[in-house]
C-alpha cells in the first residue's frame, strides 16, 4: 500500500486494502451474511422468573436496535436468538430435500481413521442422546430459511481495526446462519449461528506505507502461535495484499492449505505414549506423511478443499464491508447467544455469542487482545523494532556484568581478609577451632565467587553474541515458520478416491465389532477376555489391510508384543530370583552402550 496520505486512510479503507479471500469446499450451503437480515428472521427467547424459556420477541419483529437494548429491556435474564422456528421447521426441512446435497460421502471420514477411532464416533453420537442437541431436521430447515429470507447472493464481513504494540490488527469477523458440520458432513457438532474471524496484522513502513506481516485465523484445535502464519510463509497463499484462506465445509473453521484435515486429540494421560509412538513410527516409516504422526485420530474431518465458491476480490461473491468497534450498539449491547440454546453441557451443540463476548458473557480473548490471541505480544513488529529491543537487552546485560565485576572485587577482598585472619589464628594454640571456622567461611566464599564468575562469563558471552548480531546486517527476527509447533497440515488433498470396498467396510466394521463383543459378554466363560482381545486384534488387522496400513499395524503389534514379553519376563524372573531381575537392566544397559560404541568406532 502506498505511503501517500497514509495517516488519512479510514478504518474502512484499511480493511478493504487487505481483506481476505475465502475459498469454500464445493457444496457449501452457508456463507458470511448480514446480521441485520438474520436477526429480522429470528425470535428472541429468555428465561422467566421460574427459569423456563419463553418467547420475548416473535420472529419478524426483532431488529438490531432492539437487540442492542435487550439487556436493558430484560435485565438479568439469560437470552438467545432462535433462527429456525418450531412451527416452520418441518415444512422448511422438507423443502430442502428437493435440493442438491453436497457430494462428500460421510463414510469417507471413517476411512481416515482405524476401527478404534470409529468407536469414538459411536460414543459421540450416543452422547447426543443424553446431552443437549439441535432438533432433527434443523440444519435442512436452516438451509431453506437462509436461502429464502437471508442470503442476497453476496457476502458480508464485520471489520474492526485495533492499533496496539506497533501493529495495526485488521479483524474480519464472519457470521454464518448455521454450522451444519455434523448433519451434512459427519463432523462433531451442529448449531445455529457461527462467528469466525481472520486477522491481518500490518505495520507501518518508514515511508508511511503499510506492509502485512502476519495472518491469524480461527481454527479447530489450535491456539497461540499456531494460529498465525507469516506473510512470507510459502504455505500462505496470497493474491496481492489479500491472504487466501480455505474454509472448512459446514464447520467454517479456517485452514491455510487446501485439503482434508483430520481432527486429532492428545489425551493428557497418553501424551508420553503418543510422543514415543511418533518417534518409533518416524524411524520405521520415514516416508510417512508428518500430518499423520501427531495425536490420536478420531473420525471427524474438516473438508477445506477450496474447490467451491470463492468469496472476496474477483470472486463469485463480493464483500460488503461493515466497520464495528467497542461502541457498536449491537456488538456491545447483546451478551446472549446468537442462535438456539440447546443447553449442551459440552457446548458443541450450543450457539455462540457475538464477536465481543464468550457464552458466559465475558469478553472474548481475541477481541480483548488480538496480539496475544496469536502469540504476537512477544514478537516485535519489525526487524528495526527487534533491534531496539535487543540493544536494550544488551545494555541491561552490560549493567549486570558491571554489577558482577563489583561483586567479584568485594568477595575477593573478603576472602583475602578472612585468609589473613586465619593465618594469624593458626599460630595461636587455643584459637585453632576459630581458625577452622574461618577456613569453612573461606571455602563457602570461594564457591560463591566461582558461581559469580561462571554467571558473569555466561552473560559476557551472551552480550558479545547479541552485539555481533546487532553489528551485522542479518535479520534479528526468526524465519517465517520458526514459531510453528504443530502447523496445520491436511492428511489428504481431497482429490483421492477411496474404494467402494473400503466404504462398505468402514460402515459395517464398528457395529459388527460391538455386536461381537456384546455377544461374547453374554456368553460368559473362562476364555471370554482372551477371545475378546483376539477379536479386537483381528478386526484391527483387517481394518489396517483395508486402509493399506498393514505394515504400520504389524510393526505396532510387534513392538507391543516385545514390551509385553519384556515386562512378563521381568515379573517371572523376579518371582524366581530377585537378583536376576536386578541383573537384567544392567545387562541391557551394558549391551546398548557396547552397540553404540562399536557403531561409533565403525563410523570412524
Amino acid at each position: 500500500m502506498s505511503g501517500a496520505d497514509m495517516s488519512e486512510k479510514s478504518d474502512l479503507e484499511l480493511l478493504r486494502a487487505f481483506e481476505p479471500v475465502l475459498r469454500y469446499t464445493k457444496g457449501e450451503l452457508f456463507f458470511p451474511t448480514d446480521v441485520a437480515a438474520y436477526v429480522r428472521t429470528c425470535s428472541l427467547w429468555g428465561e422467566d422468573d421460574g427459569g423456563k424459556e419463553r418467547e420475548l420477541v416473535p420472529a419478524g419483529q426483532l431488529t438490531l436496535d432492539r437487540l442492542a437494548g435487550a439487556e436493558e429491556e430484560w435485565p438479568g435474564r439469560y437470552k438467545h436468538l432462535r433462527f429456525v422456528q418450531e412451527d416452520t421447521l418441518r415444512d422448511e426441512a422438507r423443502r430442502f430435500h428437493s435440493t442438491a446435497r453436497p457430494g462428500i460421502p460421510k463414510s469417507g471420514r471413517l476411512a481416515a481413521v482405524g476401527v478404534f477411532g470409529r468407536i469414538v464416533d459411536v460414543l459421540v453420537k450416543f452422547s447426543l442422546l443424553i446431552r443437549g442437541a439441535v432438533p432433527g431436521g434443523l440444519a435442512a430447515a436452516a438451509v431453506t430459511r437462509y436461502r429464502e429470507q437471508v442470503d442476497p447472493g453476496n457476502a458480508t464481513y464485520y471489520g474492526r481495526v485495533v492499533r496496539d504494540g506497533g501493529y495495526i490488527a485488521l479483524q474480519y469477523w464472519f457470521f454464518y446462519a448455521m454450522n451444519d458440520w455434523r448433519s451434512i458432513y459427519g463432523g462433531v457438532n451442529d448449531h445455529e449461528a457461527d462467528w469466525e474471524k481472520v486477522t491481518v496484522y500490518v505495520v507501518e513502513r518508514p515511508d508511511g506505507g503499510l506492509s502485512p506481516v502476519w495472518v491469524g485465523a480461527s481454527s479447530h484445535e489450535y491456539t497461540g502461535d499456531d494460529l498465525r502464519r507469516s506473510w512470507d510463509d510459502p504455505d500462505l497463499d496470497r493474491e496481492g495484499d489479500h491472504p487466501v484462506i480455505y474454509v472448512g465445509a459446514g464447520s467454517h473453521s479456517h485452514q491455510m492449505l487446501p485439503g482434508d484435515y483430520l481432527i486429532q486429540v492428545d489425551p493428557a494421560p497418553l501424551r508420553g505414549v503418543v510422543r514415543a509412538w511418533r518417534h518409533i513410527t518416524t524411524r520405521l516409516f520415514p516416508h510417512t506423511s508428518p500430518s499423520g504422526r501427531h495425536g490420536i485420530g478420531v473420525p471427524f474431518v474438516d473438508y477445506a478443499r477450496g474447490d467451491g465458491v470463492r468469496v472476496g476480490p474477483g470472486g463469485d461473491r463480493a464483500w460488503d464491508a461493515v466497520v464495528i468497534d467497542d461502541d457498536t450498539p449491537w456488538v456491545r449491547g447483546f451478551r446472549g447467544l446468537w442462535g438456539r440454546d440447546t443447553r449442551d453441557w459440552f457446548d458443541g451443540e450450543r450457539a455462540p455469542s457475538g464477536p465481543r463476548y464468550e457464552r458466559d458473557g465475558t469478553v472474548r480473548y481475541s477481541w480483548a487482545d488480538p496480539l496475544a490471541w496469536v502469540g504476537l505480544q512477544k514478537v516485535a513488529p519489525t526487524d528495526a523494532a527487534a533491534r531496539v529491543e535487543l540493544a536494550a537487552h544488551v545494555k541491561g546485560l552490560a549493567a549486570q556484568i558491571d554489577e558482577a565485576d563489583g561483586e567479584i572485587l568485594d568477595r575477593r577482598d573478603r576472602i583475602r581478609r578472612l585468609a589473613a585472619a586465619q593465618c594469624v589464628l593458626r599460630r595461636i594454640p587455643h584459637a585453632q577451632a576459630r581458625a577452622r571456622e574461618y577456613g569453612d567461611l573461606i571455602e563457602q566464599e570461594e564457591r560463591e565467587l566461582a558461581a559469580v564468575y561462571r554467571e558473569r562469563a555466561l552473560k559476557a558471552d551472551e552480550r558479545d553474541a547479541h552485539q555481533k548480531a546487532l553489528d551485522s546486517d542479518a535479520p534479528i527476527t526468526a524465519g517465517p515458520t520458526a514459531h510453528l509447533r504443530s502447523p496445520h497440515l491436511p492428511y489428504a488433498t481431497g482429490q483421492q478416491r477411496t474404494t467402494r470396498f473400503l466404504h462398505i467396510w468402514v460402515a459395517l466394521s464398528t457395529p459388527l465389532l460391538i455386536t461381537a463383543l456384546g455377544a461374547m459378554l453374554l456368553m460368559h466363560g473362562p476364555y471370554t477376555i482372551p477371545a475378546m482381545i483376539g477379536v479386537v486384534l483381528l478386526f484391527a488387522a483387517f481394518d489396517s489391510f483395508a486402509r493399506r496400513k498393514l505394515r504400520t499395524f504389524l510393526a505396532g503389534l510387534a513392538i507391543l508384543a516385545l514390551v509385553a514379553g519384556v515386562v512378563t519376563g521381568i515379573i517371572l524372573a523376579f518371582m524366581a530370583d530377585w537378583r536376576i531381575t536386578l541383573l537384567v537392566p544392567i545387562v541391557v544397559v551394558v549391551a546398548v552402550l557396547l552397540v553404540v560404541n562399536v557403531r561409533d568406532l565403525l563410523r570412524r
